[in-house]
């Protein structure tokens, strides 16, 4: 090998060499810890409480058939809106007419066998009037001997008999009267059944449900059908809505509502909570409970069945210092810089560390901030919470003011 060609393969090792110390080098980083604050400010904070549920009525109501029979006619359909004893739909009459025609026969025949009764009564008293003459003047003649007592006897029998029959009219007077008493009954019975065959609205409303078509035979025997659903006033809605049993106790009557439809996105309407009900409902060992939001409804855009998307507002306070919940939640990494800094100047944060404000042993709900001052040193600050919504928590402490410095996050950046 030549002189030249040695040298030439040096230069080319030294090259290569050098790229890849360079290349090492140049891909070798450090990193540095960023620290990212916020500042705790003066501002409004509203707890809520998110829930769904479903658009109903207030009062929807139920309209059945008491009576068996073939639907003749139907008056309304849906969303007819109806008044009270309006007529909704009719059931054929005809085998109803007629149990009216013959109970009405009934009771006319009962009522002329009263009149046929009252008769006999006038009868047996013109008879115990005369049997009672009769004895009157046959007791004196038989007392002077005129009369024989065997004629005598015959005019007390006679009229003993008079009476009894008197006894006996009235007697079937009385049960004449309880006959044509009970035809009266049955006849009204027909025609209460006869009236029953109009289907009528029970309130002012409008008709969400129609559950028959005409020539349909409704059968009334165990139950009573329902034929129609009728909202009362569909300008008032409620929302049935289901909240968990671990946000329940927040949630109480008159507490302020927002929700919104999918109907309408960007519309957002308003109501208030007006029932908590007690009863639980358990799915999947899942427990919620039922809360009940009333609303207006002026323009009739919200329509039964409809899925809300609704916000409790379960808290609200103004104008008070808070702080982002990420200064709450936020705790140096164990075995980080920032933590074994606190814990060699400040002790780890135990008790009767000056730097830490102590709370209160009555205080239940405390947490923890870590306070950057000016000069860069971070400090953990004992403080007590208030309510909370998504964004912000509401803080009070000695040590904490508007414009406080507090750490949300510490993480490694390359450089």
């Amino acid at each position: 090998m030549s002189g030249k060609l040695k040298i030439i393969l040096l230069l080319i090792a030294i090259t290569v060499a050098g790229f890849f110390w360079f290349s090492g080098n140049s891909n070798t980083t450090s990193s540095t810890m960023k620290i990212e604050t916020s500042s705790i400010d003066k501002g409004d904070i509203t707890r809520t409480v998110a829930t769904s549920g479903s658009v109903r009525p207030l009062i929807t109501v139920e309209v059945g058939s008491q009576v068996s029979g073939q639907i003749k006619e139907i008056v309304v359909d849906f969303n007819t809106e109806v008044r009270k004893d309006q007529l909704l739909a009719v059931i054929d009459p005809q085998s109803f007419e007629s149990r009216v025609l013959q109970s009405t026969a009934d009771f006319r025949v009962a009522s002329s066998n009263v009149i046929v009764q009252q008769a006999n009564i006038d009868r047996a008293k013109a008879n115990l009037r005369r049997a009672r003459l009769e004895y009157e003047r046959a007791e004196p003649l038989s007392k002077k001997g005129t009369l024989s007592v065997s004629e005598l006897d015959a005019a007390l029998a006679d009229f003993d008999s008079a009476k009894a029959d008197l006894t006996m009219a009235d007697a079937q007077l009385e049960n004449a009267l309880a006959a044509r008493d009970q035809r009266e009954a049955s006849l009204k019975s027909a025609e209460i059944d006869l009236e029953r065959t109009k289907i009528r609205s029970p309130i002012d409303g409008v008709v969400i449900e129609r559950a028959v078509d005409q020539g349909q035979t409704v059968a009334a025997s165990l139950s009573s059908p329902v034929l129609f659903r009728i909202a009362q006033d569909l300008t008032e809605i409620q929302l049935e809505a289901n909240v968990d049993e671990a946000d329940i106790g927040n949630v109480s009557n008159g507490n302020e509502v927002s929700f919104t439809v999918d109907a309408f996105p960007d519309s957002e309407f308003n109501g208030r909570v007006n029932q908590v009900r007690l009863a639980p409902n358990e799915s999947n060992n899942v427990v919620t409970y039922t809360v009940i939001i009333t609303a207006s409804n002026p323009d009739k855009k919200l329509l039964p069945g409809m899925t809300a998307i609704a916000e409790i507002i379960t808290g609200k306070s103004t104008d008070v210092l808070r702080v982002s919940n990420d200064a709450i939640r936020f705790r140096p990494a164990a075995g980080s810089e920032l933590a074994k800094k606190v814990a060699a100047k400040k002790g780890g944060g135990r008790r009767g560390d000056p730097h830490m404000e102590q709370l209160k042993a009555s205080e239940t709900r405390a947490g923890q901030l870590w306070v950057q001052s000016e000069d860069g040193e971070i400090n953990p600050v004992r403080v007590k919470l208030g309510i909370s919504d998504d964004k912000y928590t509401q803080v009070f402490g000695k040590n904490v003011n508007e414009g406080t410095v507090v750490v949300t996050r510490i993480r490694n950046v390359s450089k």
